[in-house]
């Protein structure tokens, strides 16, 4: 099993190199300066998207690929003026691949199917709504009449259903590292949340269920805390 890369992106500002120091778990996985601007704190908000990597966790056992959960973080900003934190990536990301949508239901062990909305149903493929039991896969058929693992309860008839092929990213693949699964403690898709700076809770600056991440402007001498969630898979 591999252990992940965690990549935090966002901006440095400062006459002087930014000094910053992370701990995950208790534990410190980054110290050290960070490429810096010499400019002025811009106004917020500005567009994050092409935001370079600020500092890495470089394959910690702290994140295996089957690590799904929440630690407890801080970064502290020494030097400088500060910085701008934006996404969190990570590599080996589960992510969805041949996904479908049809209707149907089941019973037993047998996925009965009246119409495919999109995509092809093929075996292998993990299927989910909000009935049914997580983890359940199609082992064989075709047409409108399939085996899936396990023994399920009823399914209404005509249900819609989802399906996909789950596929594990690579070490250079980066994607979120969160998506919103397990549900963080504010219920949104951010991968930090309950954040702090210089321990004054901290609202976020849209409404409290903002999807995707949250920028954050961390001034020097200050610390940002937060729980840091990360999912398996970015779908």
């Amino acid at each position: 099993m591999a252990n992940r890369t965690i990549q935090f992106c966002g901006y440095a500002y400062g006459n002087v190199p930014v000094q910053l120091n992370a701990h995950i778990n208790g534990q410190t996985v980054f110290s050290g300066t960070v490429a810096t601007l010499d400019e002025i704190f811009p106004v917020l908000p500005i567009d994050m998207t092409a935001a370079p990597v600020l500092f890495s966790v470089l394959e910690s056992a702290l994140f295996p690929t089957s690590f799904s959960g929440a630690y407890p973080m801080t970064v502290s900003v020494a030097t400088g003026y500060g910085i701008i934190l934006g996404n969190t990536n990570s590599n080996y990301m589960l992510s969805a691949s041949n996904q479908v949508e049809f209707s149907g239901s089941i019973s037993g062990t047998t996925l009965n199917v009246s119409s495919v909305t999109s995509g092809e149903i093929l075996p292998g493929q993990t299927i989910y709504n909000n009935v049914i039991t997580a983890g359940t896969t199609i082992i064989s058929g075709n047409g409108s009449t399939w085996q899936i693992n396990g023994s399920h309860s009823q399914v209404t008839s005509e249900a819609i259903i989802n399906g996909a092929t789950f596929v594990t990213g690579t070490v250079d693949q980066f994607n979120s590292c969160f998506n919103g699964t397990p549900t963080n403690s504010e219920s949104t898709e951010d991968s930090r949340s309950s954040i702090q700076i210089n321990g004054v809770p901290q609202t976020p600056p849209r409404d409290s269920n903002s999807s995707g991440q949250w920028t954050w402007l961390v001034e020097a001498g200050s610390t940002i805390e937060y729980n840091f969630n990360v999912s398996v898979g970015d779908e």
